[in-house]
């Protein structure tokens, strides 16, 4: 039965299912290839996560002055370094940009020849080619440079992977790409806690126009492996806490979905290009080893303008960006008025792309999150001044992650009072002095205050109804 169970298979399935013991070690490998990678990750997110919040401290517990300078110099000598490196040694370009073409070329040499051979792969670096993309990555992220983790990560998974095949004396082209896949998978998986998303990714962004489903199995597996050594041994929390909602949405947040994707989101990608198409051009008149060190002074000035002009922090405009989104999502006052995300969104776009045009190891993930989640913000305060879907509760809308700038949302605990979406009435504040003997502490109580003239109300104007949420 198992003979005729490996029948009928074409020479990349003979090459990887001839036997069951062939699929063990593929297990095997793929699973130490999801290890290393996974751990390779997680010390470069804990070096730039560690050196960026001990900036921000700095930044906070010193004078003006001091933080100004502090600020200029991390960014312009961090810029310098960089510069020097690709200047004085050919071998560090690869680690220069965001890595993606870098990675794809070394997956797609071994389809350049004949037979089934992977050396021209192994010609290449591997683990010199990850540490070199680890380091120039920190240099990036670390001082506050505007970009996130994950194509830069996607290399250096690429990278470990073909080393650890070649230590692991792997003889198929067909076998050594597999691994590779799995390990930008688990890489995907490590920073973002999505599985599946990051086996769909890695198989896609490799073929684009199809899926390999017999690479997708073992890159689901890398990335199982990866999220469970998240789960266990690194305290994983989610990139993104979400407020929660309920199984089902109103129309309203359906259109106001779409508006936000149509409306809003493809005209800011279009910008987002247009930006960094013309800070390139004007970068590009710079002398190449001054990249660095001029860009990091512009994206000091920047954050600065932005941080000691308008008094917005500079974490909303540096860095990774989650901290915004996050906020944004938390409902931080401090992002409430529009001007402070016109100006977040703003400084974002300056910040992002001086630091793609240097060459700086960086990718355009995660601000673009924060470029959507500014702008459908925006889109939220808009709506909510014009009257147009005014019964909307911000905090479990899954349109906009705007809550009002003073007004705290948190349930029920709203300083004034608003629509609800869910039972379309008035929600009174949780410290009402005639509500407050009927909230037991256990449980959250919404508080509703409906009136004869408020659509769907049953109750006199003055009566009061209590409903329990576990």
């Amino acid at each position: 039965m198992a003979r005729r169970t490996f029948q009928n298979l074409d020479a990349e399935a003979r090459a990887l299912h001839d036997s069951w013991d062939h699929i063990a070690r593929l297990v095997f490998v793929t699973s130490m290839v999801a290890l290393v990678v996974w751990g390779a990750c997680t010390l470069l997110r804990m070096a730039v996560h560690a050196s960026w919040h001990a900036l921000l401290h700095a930044l906070e517990h010193t004078g003006a002055w001091w933080s100004a300078g502090l600020l200029v110099g991390g960014l312009v000598l961090a810029g310098a370094a960089r510069g020097l490196l690709l200047r004085r040694w050919p071998e560090w370009q690869e680690a220069a940009g965001d890595g993606m073409e870098v990675a794809l070329s070394n997956y797609h040499v071994t389809y350049q020849r004949e037979g089934d051979d992977p050396q021209p792969r192994y010609e290449r670096a591997a683990f010199g080619l990850a540490l070199r993309k680890a380091v120039m990555t920190w240099l990036t992220l670390g001082p506050g440079g505007s970009g996130g983790l994950e194509a830069p990560t996607v290399l250096m998974a690429e990278s470990l992977s073909a080393g650890v095949s070649r230590v692991m004396q792997v003889r198929s082209e067909f076998e050594l790409r597999t691994y590779q896949l799995a390990g930008m998978a688990a890489a995907v998986a490590t920073l973002l806690g999505a599985p599946f998303t990051a086996a769909l990714f890695a198989t896609e962004v490799a073929y684009g126009d199809r899926i390999i489903y017999r690479k997708l199995a073992y890159c689901m597996w890398a990335a199982v492996v990866a999220y469970f050594l998240n789960n266990r041994l690194y305290a994983y929390e989610p990139l993104f806490p979400a407020p929660v909602h309920g199984a089902t949405y109103r129309l309203t947040e359906y259109a106001a979905t779409a508006i936000v994707a149509v409306a809003v989101s493809a005209p800011a990608a279009v910008g987002f290009g247009f930006v960094m198409t013309q800070t390139r051009k004007l970068v590009a008149r710079v002398r190449p080893e001054l990249h660095g060190a001029v860009t990091g002074l512009a994206t000091a000035a920047v954050a600065l303008l932005v941080w000691r002009g308008l008094g917005i922090g500079p974490e909303h405009v540096l860095g990774m960006g989650e901290e915004t989104v996050s906020g944004l999502l938390a409902g931080d006052p401090a992002l409430g008025a529009w001007w402070v995300l016109c100006a977040v969104l703003l400084g974002r776009l300056a910040t992002t792309a001086l630091t793609q045009s240097s060459g700086g190891s960086a990718g355009l993930l995660v601000p673009t999150m924060v470029v959507g989640a500014v702008a459908g913000g925006l889109t939220a305060q808009i709506l909510d001044a014009t009257g147009a879907m005014s019964d909307l509760d911000r905090r479990c809308s899954p349109w906009s992650a705007w809550r009002a700038g003073s007004s705290r949302w948190s349930g029920c605990r709203s300083r004034r009072s608003r629509w609800c979406w869910r039972c379309s009435a008035r929600v009174r504040p949780a410290g009402d002095p005639r509500l407050r003997r009927h909230l037991p502490a256990d449980a959250q109580v919404h508080a509703v205050r409906r009136s004869a003239r408020e659509p769907g109300s049953r109750r006199r104007r003055d009566g009061l109804r209590l409903e329990r949420r576990a």
